[in-house]
This record gives structure tokens, sequence and C-alpha cells, in this order.
């Protein structure tokens, strides 16, 4: 009778698992010296990242995907999500993570750019057995030509691939957001991957943000909590919108800070530099004059969400989606429950994105960017807690082979881009 030792067959995986890394460090190591024959240099942090990328992935591939605990709430009763992206892949894994917990978001739609160059299916694959993705297109929520008119006319005020981009966003929210209702989400959120909702523990205080789906239960409260806090807050609001503060790279005492960020980890393969949230914790003094919602789908009059007289016919806007006449706020920063933490990055990773996006330029205008606003940066750290507790929540190797890939890896000009 024929049988397998299970021990002899994990050796036997094991052995060609690190001959494959070994190949990959050989290759790795001759494109290095390629290139510094033609004067451009590959960090040696780039080949470590790989090389344990690839023994991570085959960990999570086998143990992580089955590994990954629910929230509280069911996918109806969560938060979906729209996302427009272009080439924004090292900022969705910390994006993912966070809001999987805090909302907890349980259904997203991705849609790329067409001048995207990467696809973010890789860093989605993980997720899949927790949450519903769906990967679109142009195709898939826009008709053929549907630029023509736009690039015909000739009055407009701003570059015509701005306007183009404009339009493309807003459409997508609309077929996202109709993709949501089909699929009976409660509630929507369209903001960046650069963009994180969070509750406002300093109006909020004392509320329990280290719990999975910690703001799902805060809005479903029915106490009116919120309402004692808030000044005609409505449980029942078609929209909320609520402000952004934008954090940026701090330009003084680098070294004192950077100590700082440090102190506060107690987890070795965490590193802050790769996260928005844990490496940014100093903001703007004013907050930013547009913001962003949340749609509840239940509440929106089947009359404005179901309307399709032409597909054409714009319904939602970026910064306030149903307009004044249904959405609530957005409220003073002294008393709004919740708010958008708005993340600007590094010089380098602004360059990367400036190949794509039109809205991007040169150094000058990133220093616009990240000095709008007058006074003194303030520190606000009312997110940072939220990686210890995901990691305590999921278990440190499923909460590290989920998330060992994000953010900006050019990590020998950290020094000079914060």
């Amino acid at each position: 009778m024929s049988w397998s030792n299970p021990w002899r067959q994990g050796f036997r995986k094991s052995t060609l698992l690190r001959l494959s890394i070994a190949l990959v460090s050989l290759l790795l190591l001759g494109t290095n010296i390629l290139t510094a024959f033609r004067g451009v240099r590959i960090h040696p942090s780039h080949l470590a990242f790989q090389e344990n990328d690839l023994l991570q992935r085959h960990e999570y591939s086998n143990h992580t995907a089955d590994a990954i605990k629910l929230p509280p709430f069911t996918p109806q009763e969560s938060f979906g999500a729209c996302a427009l992206i272009l080439n924004q892949n090292h900022r969705i894994t910390e994006w993912i993570a966070y809001h999987y917990f805090a909302l907890p978001m349980r259904t997203l739609i991705v849609a790329y750019d067409p001048k995207s160059t990467q696809r973010a299916t890789n860093l989605l694959h993980r997720w899949r057995t927790v949450i519903d993705i769906v990967e679109w297109e142009e195709d898939d929520y826009l008709p053929a030509n549907w630029s023509d008119g736009i690039t015909r006319q000739t009055f407009w005020a701003k570059p015509v691939e701005s306007v183009i981009y404009e339009n493309r966003q807003i459409y997508f929210m609309q077929e996202c957001t109709l993709a949501m209702a089909a699929k009976n989400v409660s509630r929507v959120i369209h903001h960046d991957v650069d963009e994180y909702l969070r509750i406002h523990t300093k109006v909020v205080q004392g509320y329990d943000t280290t719990h999975p789906g910690h703001i799902t239960e805060f809005l479903n409260q029915k106490n009116n909590t919120i309402s004692d806090i808030v000044p005609g807050w409505s449980l029942n609001a078609s929209c909320w919108v609520f402000h952004r503060l934008l954090f940026t790279p701090m330009r003084k005492d680098w070294s004192t800070e950077q100590q700082s960020i440090y102190q506060k980890n107690d987890l070795p393969w965490v590193r802050p530099m790769h996260f928005e949230t844990l490496r940014y914790r100093y903001r703007n003094a004013h907050i930013q004059q547009t913001g962003k919602g949340i749609l509840q789908l239940n509440h929106i009059p089947s009359t404005v969400l179901f309307r399709r007289e032409n597909f054409f016919d714009k319904w939602l806007k970026v910064h306030n989606p149903l307009g004044r006449s249904l959405c609530q706020g957005p409220w003073p920063l002294s008393s709004t429950p919740l708010i958008l933490n708005h993340y600007t990055g590094s010089y380098e990773a602004y360059l990367y994105a400036a190949q794509w996006d039109p809205r991007f330029q040169d150094r000058t205008e990133w220093e616009r960017r990240t000095a709008h606003g007058k006074g003194v940066p303030r520190l606000e750290e009312g997110i940072t807690n939220w990686v210890a507790a995901f990691v305590a929540w999921l278990s440190e190797p499923v909460a590290r082979a989920l998330m060992s890939d994000a953010g900006w890896r050019d990590e020998w000009n950290l020094g000079h881009d914060a």
C-alpha cells in the first residue's frame, strides 16, 4: 500500500521554497550589479523586502485566508467603499486594513483610472474571504466615448485632463453607489485611499476605539448619545459630511520626532515609516474647507437614488455628496463626532503620483499643499492606536501577513522627505 510521509512532503516544500528564495536573491543581486554599472542604485532594503515578501506570501497562502476574523457586523450592516485609484498600491494595504478594522468595511469596489500601470489584484486577494471585492475597468461603469463631449469643448477654465478626471470620479461614485444599493449595503464612503475616517476622540471623549467595528457601533447608538454632543445630529440622515485634517511631514526636529514614533511602537516588525497613520502625527492648524461624506443608503429617497433619466445626470458630488438639502454637516472641529485624516505623504511619493495625475506638479506645488493654512502644526494622535488593536484582534502572525507590504519603500530617502 502506498503512503506519503507528511513530514517529508513538508520538508520538500520547504526546501523548494528556500531554493526559490535563493534564486530570486541571486537574480536581484545580478540586477543590482548590472544597474550599478549604469548608474542606478537599488537599495539593499528592496532585496530584503522582496525575499521576505516571497516567504510571507507562501505563508499567507497556506494559513492567513482562513484565519482572518470577522467583525461583529454582517456585510449589509457594515460599510461599503468606492475607491477610484491611480497607481496607489503603496497605500492600499494600510487603507484596507484600517477600514476593515474600524468601520468595518465589508464591501469594496475598486476602479482603475485608465492611466494606471498597476493593478491591486494581488494585494486585494488576501482580503477576499472577508470583504466582497469587485474590480472595475472604465468600461464597467462608463459608456464608450463618454469623454468626447468634454474634449470638444474649448472654454474650460482648467486643463481638459482635470475636467475628464473630475467627471470620471462623479460617474464612478454614482454607479458604485447604485451597485452598493443592489447589495443592500447600509453605508457607503467615497473618500480617497490617502484619507482615513475616524472617531474624533477629542469630541467623543472616552470612546473605545480599540475594538473592531467601533465606528458602526458608534453610529448605531439609539440613545441620543451623539445628538447630546452634536447639535442637529439625526440618526436617520441620508448623508453626513465631515471635515478633513491635513497631515503633513514635519520639517523641523525630525530626529526627535522619529525617535518619538519608534518609542511608541512595541511591534518590531511594524516600521512606522511605512504607515502613514503612524508616521505623520502633525496636522495643519486649520481644517480643509472641503469635506467628505457618508451615505446612508437606507435613508436616501428612492427618487434620488434610482432616477436614471440620463446617465450623465450628476446627482452626486465629491465633497457634499447629496447637497445641503440631504446632507448634514460638516460640523465645527470642536463638535464633529467623526473626522477624516488626510495624508499628503512624502515628496518622493508625491513625485511618483505626479507622473500620471495632472493635479500634482513640482516641489513648489507639493510645499504649497503641505503648508496650506496658517498656524503652527498640531500634534493629533487619535488614530495611532489602531495598529496595536488590529494585531491584538487578529493575532500577530495574521496581522503581519496582511500588512507586511504596507507603505512607500524608498527607505534610504526618508531622512530627506519628512
